[in-house]
């Protein structure tokens, strides 16, 4: 798989991912459709600013009928979070391409970019305690678990589980 920048085209990827009762479950239920939009507007303008990559997570094993399907989303954005260079990381597959190892690839491929970026030390993922596959993600890229706590977002307080990785350590 490889990792495509979004763009202004993707508008519609981000209004399927976060607008569908399906993929939003653990995240408190789908956003209007509005908001979505101009979310995806926003992404577009922190990319420019630096402070954020935000990608496409597209097959490419030319031996897949999926070759050059776009399986998702992934990305890492700067949060004001525990101190300077914290970012925090988020990736959403498509139902159809869940339970595939998608979301973990994803994830390592973009913590190694994020690696050469001296600017990001501690990225941070703040699943649902619900979700068990988000969990098991971000045990699986070696985050460290910092415990539960209420993240307020766009629906409201979820109960969240705090994770991190530091980009400073060897990996």
């Amino acid at each position: 798989m490889r990792l495509v920048p979004i763009t202004a085209d993707d508008e519609a990827l981000a209004v399927r991912l976060e607008c569908e009762a399906d993929m939003t479950e653990h995240l408190g239920g789908p956003r209007p459709e509005a908001d979505v939009r101009a979310a995806h507007r926003r992404r577009l303008k922190l990319m420019e600013e630096g402070t954020a990559q935000m990608f496409k997570i597209v097959s490419d094993d030319a031996r897949e009928a999926l070759a050059g399907e776009t399986l998702g989303t992934v990305g890492i954005w700067e949060i004001d979070w525990k101190g300077p260079q914290a970012y925090e990381m988020g990736w959403l597959v498509l139902p159809e391409h869940q339970g595939k190892g998608v979301a973990s690839e994803a994830a390592r491929l973009i913590l190694e970019k994020a690696r050469s970026n001296p600017e990001i030390r501690f990225v941070y993922a703040f699943p649902a305690v619900s979700n068990v596959a988000s969990n098991a993600v971000a045990r699986k890229i070696g985050m460290s678990s910092q415990g539960a706590f209420d993240y307020e977002g766009f629906a409201g307080v979820l109960l969240c589980n705090n994770w991190c990785i530091d980009l400073g350590q060897p990996a």
